[in-house]
Protein backbone atom coordinates (compact mmCIF):
# COMPACT_ATOMS: atom_id res chain seq x y z
CA UNK A 1 0.00 0.00 0.00
CA UNK A 2 1.17 4.04 -1.05
CA UNK A 3 1.70 5.88 1.98
CA UNK A 4 0.77 9.46 1.73
CA UNK A 5 1.90 12.17 3.63
CA UNK A 6 -0.74 14.23 5.76
CA UNK A 7 -1.86 17.04 3.84
CA UNK A 8 -0.49 19.73 6.69
CA UNK A 9 2.94 18.85 6.68
CA UNK A 10 4.52 22.39 7.15
CA UNK A 11 6.51 24.23 4.20
CA UNK A 12 10.49 23.63 5.11
CA UNK A 13 11.77 25.53 7.73
CA UNK A 14 15.59 27.21 7.89
CA UNK A 15 16.21 24.63 9.84
CA UNK A 16 15.52 21.67 7.12
CA UNK A 17 17.21 24.95 4.43
CA UNK A 18 19.99 24.68 6.35
CA UNK A 19 20.25 20.73 6.39
CA UNK A 20 19.71 20.90 2.44
CA UNK A 21 22.71 22.67 2.03
CA UNK A 22 24.63 20.56 3.38
CA UNK A 23 23.21 17.30 1.68
CA UNK A 24 24.07 19.62 -1.68
CA UNK A 25 27.57 20.04 -0.40
CA UNK A 26 27.49 15.78 0.15
CA UNK A 27 26.32 15.33 -3.12
CA UNK A 28 29.18 17.31 -4.53
CA UNK A 29 31.47 15.45 -2.82
CA UNK A 30 30.47 12.30 -3.45
CA UNK A 31 30.19 12.76 -7.25
CA UNK A 32 33.42 14.73 -7.29
CA UNK A 33 35.22 11.57 -6.19
CA UNK A 34 33.09 9.01 -8.52
CA UNK A 35 34.22 11.51 -11.83
CA UNK A 36 37.82 13.00 -10.48
CA UNK A 37 39.98 10.12 -10.51
CA UNK A 38 39.27 9.23 -14.46
CA UNK A 39 41.51 11.37 -16.15
CA UNK A 40 44.34 10.75 -13.76
CA UNK A 41 44.23 7.31 -13.76
CA UNK A 42 47.08 7.09 -16.75
CA UNK A 43 49.23 9.11 -14.36
CA UNK A 44 48.53 6.79 -11.36
CA UNK A 45 49.42 4.15 -12.92
CA UNK A 46 52.57 5.19 -14.71
CA UNK A 47 53.91 6.79 -11.21
CA UNK A 48 52.86 3.78 -9.29
CA UNK A 49 53.29 0.83 -12.17
CA UNK A 50 51.68 -2.63 -11.45
CA UNK A 51 49.13 -2.02 -14.35
CA UNK A 52 47.87 -5.35 -14.39
CA UNK A 53 46.24 -4.31 -10.89
CA UNK A 54 44.64 -1.49 -12.84
CA UNK A 55 41.07 -2.94 -13.59
CA UNK A 56 40.90 -3.69 -9.75
CA UNK A 57 41.32 0.21 -8.66
CA UNK A 58 38.33 0.89 -10.30
CA UNK A 59 36.21 -2.21 -9.51
CA UNK A 60 37.44 -2.63 -6.05
CA UNK A 61 35.97 0.95 -5.22
CA UNK A 62 32.33 0.37 -7.01
CA UNK A 63 32.06 -3.23 -5.28
CA UNK A 64 32.87 -1.01 -1.93
CA UNK A 65 30.03 1.18 -2.72
CA UNK A 66 27.43 -1.57 -4.12
CA UNK A 67 28.09 -3.59 -0.86
CA UNK A 68 27.52 -1.23 1.63
CA UNK A 69 24.12 1.07 0.22
CA UNK A 70 21.36 -1.39 1.66
CA UNK A 71 23.77 -1.69 5.02
CA UNK A 72 23.67 2.60 5.26
CA UNK A 73 20.29 2.88 4.78
CA UNK A 74 18.89 0.40 7.39
CA UNK A 75 21.46 2.07 9.62
CA UNK A 76 20.06 4.94 9.39
CA UNK A 77 16.21 3.27 10.07
CA UNK A 78 18.13 1.76 13.41
CA UNK A 79 19.95 4.31 14.63
CA UNK A 80 18.93 7.88 12.90
CA UNK A 81 20.55 9.41 9.60
CA UNK A 82 22.80 11.50 11.71
CA UNK A 83 25.10 9.56 13.62
CA UNK A 84 25.10 7.41 10.12
CA UNK A 85 26.40 10.21 8.09
CA UNK A 86 28.91 11.79 10.35
CA UNK A 87 30.46 8.18 10.19
CA UNK A 88 30.49 7.67 6.63
CA UNK A 89 32.34 11.02 6.08
CA UNK A 90 34.44 10.26 8.60
CA UNK A 91 35.25 6.62 6.89
CA UNK A 92 35.83 8.48 3.41
CA UNK A 93 37.46 11.33 4.56
CA UNK A 94 40.25 8.92 6.16
CA UNK A 95 40.19 6.72 3.22
CA UNK A 96 41.02 9.97 0.94
CA UNK A 97 44.29 10.80 3.35
CA UNK A 98 45.06 6.99 2.34
CA UNK A 99 44.69 7.57 -0.86
CA UNK A 100 46.67 10.07 -1.13
CA UNK A 101 49.13 8.96 1.10
CA UNK A 102 49.96 5.65 -1.12
CA UNK A 103 52.82 4.32 -2.29
CA UNK A 104 52.16 0.82 -4.38
CA UNK A 105 49.09 0.16 -6.26
CA UNK A 106 47.94 -2.07 -3.72
CA UNK A 107 48.31 0.20 -0.93
CA UNK A 108 45.98 2.61 -3.68
CA UNK A 109 43.26 0.25 -3.94
CA UNK A 110 43.08 -0.64 -0.45
CA UNK A 111 42.51 2.68 0.48
CA UNK A 112 40.54 3.44 -2.32
CA UNK A 113 37.88 0.74 -1.16
CA UNK A 114 37.94 2.07 2.19
CA UNK A 115 37.12 5.20 0.35
CA UNK A 116 34.19 3.74 -1.72
CA UNK A 117 32.57 2.22 1.45
CA UNK A 118 32.25 5.83 2.73
CA UNK A 119 31.11 6.89 -0.73
CA UNK A 120 28.63 4.28 -0.91
CA UNK A 121 26.89 6.07 2.30
CA UNK A 122 26.88 9.16 1.68
CA UNK A 123 25.20 8.58 -1.71
CA UNK A 124 21.89 6.59 -0.15
CA UNK A 125 21.80 8.92 3.41
CA UNK A 126 21.53 11.92 1.51
CA UNK A 127 18.50 11.33 -0.59
CA UNK A 128 17.39 9.27 2.71
CA UNK A 129 17.78 12.43 4.58
CA UNK A 130 16.06 14.79 2.42
CA UNK A 131 12.70 11.74 2.28
CA UNK A 132 13.26 12.59 6.40
CA UNK A 133 12.38 16.68 6.25
CA UNK A 134 10.96 16.94 3.14
CA UNK A 135 7.42 15.99 2.23
CA UNK A 136 6.44 14.17 -1.10
CA UNK A 137 5.66 16.73 -3.56
CA UNK A 138 8.21 19.33 -1.92
CA UNK A 139 10.96 16.29 -1.76
CA UNK A 140 10.65 15.90 -5.85
CA UNK A 141 11.50 19.89 -6.23
CA UNK A 142 14.62 19.76 -4.21
CA UNK A 143 16.03 16.16 -5.23
CA UNK A 144 16.17 17.75 -8.35
CA UNK A 145 18.64 20.32 -7.05
CA UNK A 146 20.65 17.34 -6.04
CA UNK A 147 20.15 16.21 -9.43
CA UNK A 148 22.06 19.45 -10.73
CA UNK A 149 24.89 18.80 -8.16
CA UNK A 150 25.62 15.36 -9.48
CA UNK A 151 25.38 16.73 -12.78
CA UNK A 152 28.07 20.03 -11.99
CA UNK A 153 30.17 17.31 -9.75
CA UNK A 154 29.71 15.08 -13.30
CA UNK A 155 31.08 17.54 -15.53
CA UNK A 156 33.61 20.00 -13.36
CA UNK A 157 35.12 16.15 -11.90
CA UNK A 158 37.10 15.04 -14.97
CA UNK A 159 38.29 18.73 -15.88
CA UNK A 160 39.42 19.65 -12.47
CA UNK A 161 41.21 16.02 -11.79
CA UNK A 162 43.40 16.66 -15.31
CA UNK A 163 44.37 20.10 -13.90
CA UNK A 164 44.93 19.21 -9.90
CA UNK A 165 47.16 15.94 -11.60
CA UNK A 166 49.19 18.03 -13.84
CA UNK A 167 49.69 20.99 -11.78
CA UNK A 168 49.50 19.78 -8.21
CA UNK A 169 50.62 16.01 -8.83
CA UNK A 170 47.55 13.35 -8.53
CA UNK A 171 47.97 13.13 -5.05
CA UNK A 172 46.00 16.51 -4.61
CA UNK A 173 42.83 14.99 -6.18
CA UNK A 174 42.12 12.81 -3.50
CA UNK A 175 42.90 15.58 -0.73
CA UNK A 176 40.69 18.11 -2.32
CA UNK A 177 36.82 16.38 -0.64
CA UNK A 178 38.79 16.58 2.78
CA UNK A 179 38.11 19.84 4.23
CA UNK A 180 34.91 19.62 2.71
CA UNK A 181 33.89 16.48 4.40
CA UNK A 182 34.75 18.07 7.62
CA UNK A 183 32.39 21.14 6.90
CA UNK A 184 29.77 19.03 5.93
CA UNK A 185 30.41 16.67 9.43
CA UNK A 186 30.34 20.09 11.30
CA UNK A 187 26.87 21.11 9.67
CA UNK A 188 25.24 18.06 10.11
CA UNK A 189 26.37 18.24 13.81
CA UNK A 190 24.71 21.80 14.56
CA UNK A 191 21.63 21.38 12.17
CA UNK A 192 20.33 17.88 11.58
CA UNK A 193 18.34 16.70 13.95
CA UNK A 194 18.84 13.56 16.08
CA UNK A 195 16.41 11.29 16.42
CA UNK A 196 16.21 8.55 18.94
CA UNK A 197 17.64 5.01 18.44
CA UNK A 198 14.61 2.25 17.59
CA UNK A 199 14.07 0.25 20.62
CA UNK A 200 16.63 -2.75 21.51
CA UNK A 201 17.69 -2.32 17.94
CA UNK A 202 18.81 -5.86 15.75
CA UNK A 203 21.42 -5.74 13.25
CA UNK A 204 21.44 -8.06 10.69
CA UNK A 205 25.25 -9.07 10.36
CA UNK A 206 24.49 -12.24 8.43
CA UNK A 207 22.57 -10.55 5.85
CA UNK A 208 24.92 -7.90 5.69
CA UNK A 209 27.64 -9.93 4.96
CA UNK A 210 25.89 -12.51 2.39
CA UNK A 211 24.65 -9.35 0.50
CA UNK A 212 28.32 -8.49 0.18
CA UNK A 213 29.67 -11.79 -0.93
CA UNK A 214 26.66 -12.67 -3.53
CA UNK A 215 27.77 -8.68 -5.07
CA UNK A 216 30.94 -9.07 -5.03
CA UNK A 217 30.54 -12.45 -6.62
CA UNK A 218 27.98 -11.00 -9.58
CA UNK A 219 30.31 -8.49 -10.24
CA UNK A 220 33.13 -10.21 -10.93
CA UNK A 221 31.33 -12.82 -12.49
CA UNK A 222 29.87 -10.36 -15.03
CA UNK A 223 33.69 -9.27 -15.73
CA UNK A 224 35.19 -12.86 -16.27
CA UNK A 225 35.37 -12.37 -19.88
CA UNK A 226 37.97 -9.56 -19.38
CA UNK A 227 39.31 -10.86 -15.65
CA UNK A 228 39.77 -14.56 -16.59
CA UNK A 229 39.89 -14.49 -20.45
CA UNK A 230 36.56 -16.41 -20.64
CA UNK A 231 33.10 -17.35 -19.11
CA UNK A 232 34.29 -20.76 -19.26
CA UNK A 233 37.58 -20.24 -17.34
CA UNK A 234 37.44 -22.74 -13.87
CA UNK A 235 37.36 -19.37 -11.74
CA UNK A 236 34.25 -17.67 -13.86
CA UNK A 237 32.43 -21.07 -13.36
CA UNK A 238 32.69 -21.38 -9.33
CA UNK A 239 31.39 -17.53 -9.37
CA UNK A 240 28.72 -18.79 -11.34
CA UNK A 241 27.59 -21.34 -9.25
CA UNK A 242 28.47 -19.42 -5.86
CA UNK A 243 25.84 -16.68 -7.48
CA UNK A 244 23.72 -19.37 -7.54
CA UNK A 245 24.26 -20.84 -4.34
CA UNK A 246 24.39 -17.12 -2.47
CA UNK A 247 21.21 -15.55 -3.79
CA UNK A 248 18.56 -18.18 -2.19
CA UNK A 249 20.35 -18.25 0.82
CA UNK A 250 20.55 -14.17 0.95
CA UNK A 251 16.29 -14.16 0.32
CA UNK A 252 15.99 -16.80 3.19
CA UNK A 253 18.11 -15.11 5.74
CA UNK A 254 16.57 -11.64 5.02
CA UNK A 255 13.07 -13.33 4.72
CA UNK A 256 13.98 -14.23 9.22
CA UNK A 257 15.68 -11.28 9.96
CA UNK A 258 14.29 -9.10 12.70
CA UNK A 259 15.66 -6.46 10.48
CA UNK A 260 16.46 -7.35 7.42
CA UNK A 261 19.22 -5.21 5.32
CA UNK A 262 16.97 -5.30 2.09
CA UNK A 263 13.58 -5.26 2.51
CA UNK A 264 12.06 -8.34 1.61
CA UNK A 265 8.68 -7.68 2.45
CA UNK A 266 8.58 -4.40 -0.35
CA UNK A 267 10.04 -7.26 -3.15
CA UNK A 268 7.17 -9.26 -2.58
CA UNK A 269 5.00 -6.02 -3.93
CA UNK A 270 5.31 -6.38 -7.54
CA UNK A 271 5.78 -2.69 -8.00
CA UNK A 272 8.39 -2.48 -5.88
CA UNK A 273 10.18 -5.30 -7.69
CA UNK A 274 9.32 -4.34 -11.19
CA UNK A 275 11.33 -0.58 -10.06
CA UNK A 276 14.38 -2.72 -8.97
CA UNK A 277 14.73 -4.02 -12.05
CA UNK A 278 14.31 -1.00 -13.82
CA UNK A 279 16.83 0.82 -11.53
CA UNK A 280 18.66 -1.95 -12.44
CA UNK A 281 18.49 -1.30 -16.25
CA UNK A 282 18.81 2.75 -16.06
CA UNK A 283 22.04 2.17 -13.88
CA UNK A 284 23.74 0.11 -16.93
CA UNK A 285 22.05 2.90 -19.57
CA UNK A 286 22.87 5.62 -17.33
CA UNK A 287 25.37 5.41 -15.35
CA UNK A 288 27.67 2.94 -17.20
CA UNK A 289 27.83 4.39 -19.91
CA UNK A 290 29.36 7.77 -19.32
CA UNK A 291 32.76 7.06 -19.80
CA UNK A 292 31.95 4.88 -23.18
CA UNK A 293 30.53 8.30 -24.31
CA UNK A 294 33.36 9.95 -23.45
CA UNK A 295 35.53 6.69 -25.09
CA UNK A 296 32.90 6.77 -27.98
CA UNK A 297 33.82 10.64 -29.06
CA UNK A 298 37.42 9.87 -29.11
CA UNK A 299 38.45 6.36 -30.62
CA UNK A 300 34.84 6.07 -32.68
CA UNK A 301 34.54 10.03 -33.87
CA UNK A 302 38.44 10.78 -33.59
CA UNK A 303 37.91 13.85 -31.70
CA UNK A 304 40.18 15.25 -29.00
CA UNK A 305 40.26 14.72 -25.79
CA UNK A 306 39.22 18.41 -25.02
CA UNK A 307 36.54 18.68 -27.24
CA UNK A 308 35.14 15.73 -26.36
CA UNK A 309 34.77 16.60 -22.99
CA UNK A 310 32.80 20.22 -24.32
CA UNK A 311 29.95 17.83 -25.52
CA UNK A 312 29.24 16.61 -21.52
CA UNK A 313 27.76 20.72 -21.44
CA UNK A 314 24.84 18.82 -24.02
CA UNK A 315 24.29 16.21 -21.45
CA UNK A 316 24.22 18.76 -19.03
CA UNK A 317 21.66 20.45 -20.60
CA UNK A 318 19.55 17.43 -21.15
CA UNK A 319 20.17 15.74 -17.60
CA UNK A 320 19.17 19.31 -16.02
CA UNK A 321 16.01 19.72 -18.11
CA UNK A 322 14.75 16.37 -17.69
CA UNK A 323 15.25 16.20 -13.33
CA UNK A 324 13.44 20.05 -13.58
CA UNK A 325 10.49 18.46 -15.63
CA UNK A 326 10.36 15.09 -13.36
CA UNK A 327 10.42 17.59 -10.45
CA UNK A 328 7.07 19.52 -11.85
CA UNK A 329 5.83 16.51 -12.90
CA UNK A 330 5.49 14.71 -9.29
CA UNK A 331 4.90 18.18 -7.71
CA UNK A 332 1.94 18.24 -9.87
CA UNK A 333 0.92 14.91 -8.45
CA UNK A 334 1.62 13.06 -11.78
CA UNK A 335 2.33 9.16 -10.81
CA UNK A 336 6.66 8.50 -10.90
CA UNK A 337 6.02 5.62 -13.99
CA UNK A 338 5.25 8.51 -16.21
CA UNK A 339 9.02 10.64 -16.22
CA UNK A 340 9.93 6.72 -16.22
CA UNK A 341 8.19 5.96 -19.36
CA UNK A 342 9.24 9.14 -20.95
CA UNK A 343 12.93 8.82 -20.46
CA UNK A 344 13.51 4.80 -21.52
CA UNK A 345 11.72 6.39 -25.03
CA UNK A 346 14.01 9.09 -25.41
CA UNK A 347 16.75 6.64 -24.19
CA UNK A 348 15.14 4.27 -27.13
CA UNK A 349 15.81 6.80 -29.83
CA UNK A 350 19.28 8.49 -29.11
CA UNK A 351 20.59 5.35 -28.82
CA UNK A 352 19.16 3.50 -31.30
CA UNK A 353 20.19 6.29 -33.45
CA UNK A 354 23.83 6.20 -32.51
CA UNK A 355 23.81 2.23 -32.42
CA UNK A 356 22.63 2.32 -36.57
CA UNK A 357 25.25 5.26 -37.72
CA UNK A 358 27.78 5.55 -35.06
CA UNK A 359 30.52 7.67 -36.06
CA UNK A 360 28.51 8.80 -39.28
CA UNK A 361 26.52 11.60 -37.59
CA UNK A 362 28.31 15.00 -38.57
CA UNK A 363 29.88 16.55 -35.66
CA UNK A 364 27.35 19.57 -35.14
CA UNK A 365 24.26 16.81 -35.16
CA UNK A 366 25.98 14.59 -32.10
CA UNK A 367 25.35 17.44 -29.27
CA UNK A 368 21.68 17.12 -29.75
CA UNK A 369 21.70 13.40 -29.32
CA UNK A 370 23.88 14.05 -26.13
CA UNK A 371 21.26 16.37 -24.89
CA UNK A 372 18.35 13.11 -25.65
CA UNK A 373 20.81 11.34 -23.86
CA UNK A 374 20.79 13.46 -20.70
CA UNK A 375 17.31 14.44 -20.90
CA UNK A 376 17.03 10.16 -20.25
CA UNK A 377 18.76 10.03 -17.54
CA UNK A 378 17.18 13.21 -15.93
CA UNK A 379 14.11 12.22 -16.48
CA UNK A 380 14.70 8.97 -14.24
CA UNK A 381 16.81 10.07 -11.74
CA UNK A 382 14.62 10.96 -9.50
CA UNK A 383 11.28 9.67 -10.24
CA UNK A 384 13.36 6.14 -9.30
CA UNK A 385 13.98 7.12 -5.77
CA UNK A 386 10.90 8.89 -4.79
CA UNK A 387 8.76 6.09 -6.25
CA UNK A 388 10.78 3.52 -3.59
CA UNK A 389 10.05 5.76 -1.13
CA UNK A 390 6.72 6.01 -1.87
CA UNK A 391 6.22 2.44 -2.30
CA UNK A 392 7.79 2.05 1.41
CA UNK A 393 6.66 2.20 4.92
CA UNK A 394 8.26 5.61 7.06
CA UNK A 395 10.27 3.37 8.84
CA UNK A 396 12.07 1.83 5.98
CA UNK A 397 12.78 5.04 3.68
CA UNK A 398 16.09 4.65 4.29
CA UNK A 399 16.54 0.85 3.03
CA UNK A 400 14.09 1.46 0.42
CA UNK A 401 16.01 4.24 -1.04
CA UNK A 402 18.99 1.84 -0.33
CA UNK A 403 18.06 -1.10 -2.08
CA UNK A 404 17.06 1.07 -5.33
CA UNK A 405 20.88 2.88 -5.13
CA UNK A 406 22.50 -0.30 -4.91
CA UNK A 407 20.66 -2.03 -7.58
CA UNK A 408 20.88 0.83 -10.05
CA UNK A 409 24.70 0.92 -8.74
CA UNK A 410 25.18 -2.91 -9.38
CA UNK A 411 23.37 -1.99 -12.55
CA UNK A 412 26.12 0.54 -13.41
CA UNK A 413 28.98 -1.76 -12.47
CA UNK A 414 27.53 -4.71 -14.63
CA UNK A 415 26.80 -2.42 -17.75
CA UNK A 416 30.82 -1.46 -17.27
CA UNK A 417 31.44 -4.99 -17.53
CA UNK A 418 29.53 -5.98 -20.14
CA UNK A 419 30.47 -3.12 -22.25
CA UNK A 420 34.03 -3.59 -21.72
CA UNK A 421 33.91 -7.09 -23.23
CA UNK A 422 32.22 -6.00 -26.44
CA UNK A 423 34.57 -2.72 -27.25
CA UNK A 424 37.60 -5.95 -26.40
CA UNK A 425 35.98 -8.51 -28.52
CA UNK A 426 35.61 -5.68 -31.11
CA UNK A 427 39.19 -4.47 -31.31
CA UNK A 428 40.43 -8.07 -31.32
CA UNK A 429 41.22 -7.61 -35.05
CA UNK A 430 42.69 -4.63 -35.06
CA UNK A 431 46.02 -6.10 -34.51
CA UNK A 432 45.78 -8.29 -37.48
CA UNK A 433 44.87 -5.49 -40.17
CA UNK A 434 46.78 -2.58 -38.83
CA UNK A 435 49.61 -3.63 -36.95
CA UNK A 436 48.36 -1.94 -33.96
CA UNK A 437 46.62 -3.42 -30.37
CA UNK A 438 43.39 -2.09 -29.62
CA UNK A 439 43.99 -2.66 -25.48
CA UNK A 440 46.78 -0.43 -25.93
CA UNK A 441 45.34 2.26 -28.11
CA UNK A 442 44.99 5.94 -26.60
CA UNK A 443 43.69 8.98 -28.30
CA UNK A 444 47.25 10.68 -28.51
CA UNK A 445 48.53 7.57 -30.65
CA UNK A 446 45.49 7.83 -32.60
CA UNK A 447 46.70 11.59 -33.62
CA UNK A 448 49.97 10.17 -34.58
CA UNK A 449 48.56 7.82 -37.39
CA UNK A 450 47.84 8.12 -41.28
CA UNK A 451 44.97 9.55 -42.22
CA UNK A 452 44.46 5.61 -44.11
CA UNK A 453 45.36 3.75 -40.77
CA UNK A 454 43.35 6.19 -38.66
CA UNK A 455 40.06 5.83 -40.65
CA UNK A 456 40.56 1.83 -40.35
CA UNK A 457 41.25 2.13 -36.16
CA UNK A 458 37.59 4.32 -36.32
CA UNK A 459 36.00 2.28 -38.59
CA UNK A 460 37.43 -0.61 -36.02
CA UNK A 461 36.01 1.07 -33.01
CA UNK A 462 33.03 2.23 -34.61
CA UNK A 463 31.52 -1.23 -34.85
CA UNK A 464 32.03 -2.16 -31.84
CA UNK A 465 30.30 1.18 -30.44
CA UNK A 466 27.34 0.10 -32.84
CA UNK A 467 26.84 -2.88 -31.11
CA UNK A 468 27.36 -1.63 -27.62
CA UNK A 469 24.44 0.96 -28.19
CA UNK A 470 22.43 -1.47 -29.10
CA UNK A 471 22.77 -3.93 -26.23
CA UNK A 472 22.08 -0.45 -24.13
CA UNK A 473 18.93 0.21 -26.72
CA UNK A 474 17.70 -3.61 -25.85
CA UNK A 475 17.75 -2.77 -22.30
CA UNK A 476 15.80 0.37 -22.61
CA UNK A 477 13.23 -1.34 -24.95
CA UNK A 478 13.07 -4.47 -21.72
CA UNK A 479 12.84 -1.75 -18.75
CA UNK A 480 10.22 0.23 -21.06
CA UNK A 481 7.82 -2.98 -21.08
CA UNK A 482 8.63 -3.47 -17.77
CA UNK A 483 6.82 -0.37 -16.99
CA UNK A 484 3.62 -1.19 -18.59
CA UNK A 485 2.86 -3.82 -15.73
CA UNK A 486 3.66 -1.49 -12.56
CA UNK A 487 0.42 -0.82 -10.99
CA UNK A 488 -0.78 2.33 -9.55
CA UNK A 489 -1.46 2.23 -5.76
CA UNK A 490 -3.20 5.10 -4.61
Amino acid sequence: MQHQPPETVPRPGRRELAVFVFLMLTQLIATLDNQIVATALPTIVGDLGEAEHFSWLVSAYVLAQCVVMPVYGKLGDLFGRKRIMQAALLIFSAGSLLCAMSSSMTALIVARTLQGLGNGGLLVLVLAISADIFEPRTRARFQGYLSFVFVFGSVVGPALGGLMTEWLGWRSIFLVTVPFALVAILGFRRFLPVRESRPTPSIDYAGALTLAATVTAIVIWVDSGRLFGSFAAPQSLFLGALVVLLLPALFSIERHAPEPVLPVPLLRQRSFALLALLALGNGGISIGLITYHAYFLQMGVGLSPATAGLFFIALTIGVSTGALTTGRLLSRGRHFTLPLRLSLVVFLLALGSLAVAPGRFPVPVLPGLFVLLGLGMGLAMNALVLGAQLLSPPENVGSATGSITLMRTVGAAIGIALYGTIIAHAVEGLPATSGLSGTAMTPGMMDGLPPALRAEVMQTYGAGFSVLYMAAAGIAAVSLVLTFFMRRED
